[in-house]
């Protein structure tokens, strides 16, 4: 009889298990006292998730300035010390450019906008009120309608003072949270780009930390895979993120084009719109267009008419030509996939959780299809060495 291999029962593999077992029975058995504490934990730690977020986004134009300048000669034979700080600066730089710029153009926008409609809403409100009229006269039903459930302006007006009266002081109370809440907000974003800033200056130091803590803690083999699993990762993320904001660029300057050749009103304002819902996948820019379709309808119905196929005609270029070659392609995942980890990443986490589940959801599929074709591959191998006795065998024979 075989003797099982037991040459994997180190000590610190069965103190490892031990632990690992220790902690699952803890956390089953305290499973509310655990969430709990998980959300305290996310409340206090959220700037620094955010400042890590923030870092990893701004590491992608970062590392293209690095190498754009990187061809410069260090000076006094110190390579390097200068390099990271000065693109640092150039990215936050180019970065509240960019910023500045798309308010500079949106925030004119919006507010002409909304000045527009104010001036259009009297006449809105008149004909909102001839059509009643007029339909009302039309169908008598209505107005018995009406007197059944004895409605009249009066008793409306004096419905909207009554609400407005009881729920003035939880509006004002409302307000002061948002308020506060908003403060909160601004402070833990000052905080979070602070310690972005700080990740930024220090990355290399903290890969060479992470990885030597790593292969303290593990095996070479395991450090292996893990190493290869976040490089898969950060490949898949990066690429994702830079495909996901030249994707949205382009689509938002198609619109912009194609609105102002045909002299569509708030074409700026839609434009922008568009190309900033579009980075959330799929349903982002659809959105936008109920938005930028509400607004041109209120100017002319058969331009919202127009908008409407027009872009339904972009859309269908953008998801098929635009879409699978800007950011399909850098992330290898199928389309069913991709439907897939935008609605359960909604139903998680909401946008946020559409927005990373894809790239996440590429990860693990190239993983396992990975996987999949090792064991194939192990399964043929298998298969070939045991046909070749037998086939030596038969030749013998």
């Amino acid at each position: 009889m075989e003797k099982p291999d037991t040459s994997r029962f180190t000590p610190r593999s069965l103190t490892l298990s031990l632990i690992v077992v220790v902690m699952v029975y803890f956390v089953l058995s305290h499973a509310a006292d655990v969430v709990t504490y998980l959300e305290n934990f996310l409340a206090v730690a959220m700037p620094l998730l955010v400042g890590m977020a923030i870092a990893y986004l701004l590491n992608l134009p970062m590392r293209t300035i690095e190498r754009l300048i990187g061809h410069i000669r260090p000076v006094h034979n110190r390579p390097g010390r200068w390099l990271r700080p000065v693109s640092l600066v150039l990215t936050l730089f180019v970065t509240f450019l960019v910023l500045a710029a798309i308010l500079a153009l949106v925030v004119p926008q919006v507010i002409a906008s909304l000045s527009d409609l104010s001036s259009r809403l009297p006449g809105l409100l008149a004909g909102t009120q001839a059509w009643i009229n007029q339909t009302t006269a039309d169908n008598p039903w209505l107005n018995d309608l009406a007197n059944s459930l004895k409605l009249s302006s009066n008793d409306l007006r004096d419905w909207a003072l009554t609400l407005l009266q009881g729920q003035g002081g939880s509006w004002l109370n409302s307000t002061v949270n948002w308020l506060a809440s908003a403060f909160g907000w601004v402070v833990s974003l000052i905080l979070s780009l602070i310690f972005a800033i700080y990740l930024l200056l220090a990355k290399e130091k903290l890969q060479r930390q992470s990885q030597r803590l790593l292969d303290a803690l593990v095996s070479a083999r395991a450090s292996s895979k893990i190493r290869a699993i976040l490089a898969l990762t950060h490949q898949t993320f990066s690429a994702f993120f830079a495909g996901q904001f030249l994707e949205a660029i382009i689509l938002g300057t198609i619109f912009l084009l194609i609105l102002a050749v045909f002299q569509f009103p708030y074409a700026l304002l839609i434009a922008v719109l568009i190309a900033v819902m579009a980075l959330i996948p799929m349903v982002g820019a659809y959105i936008a267009f109920f938005v930028g379709a509400f607004l041109i309808l209120l100017i002319n119905p058969w331009q919202a008419l127009a908008f409407s196929i027009l872009f339904l005609v972009i859309q269908q270029l953008e998801n098929n030509l635009i879409y699978p070659r800007v950011v399909g392609s850098s992330i290898g995942l199928p389309a069913l996939w991709v439907l897939i980890a935008v609605v359960l990443g909604g139903g998680l986490l909401g946008v946020l959780g559409m927005i990373l589940f894809i790239p996440l959801t590429s990860v693990v599929y190239n993983l396992v299809r990975h996987w999949v074709t090792q064991k194939e591959i192990a399964r043929q191998s298998a298969q070939k060495s045991a046909a070749a006795p037998e086939a030596a065998h038969g030749t013998k024979d």
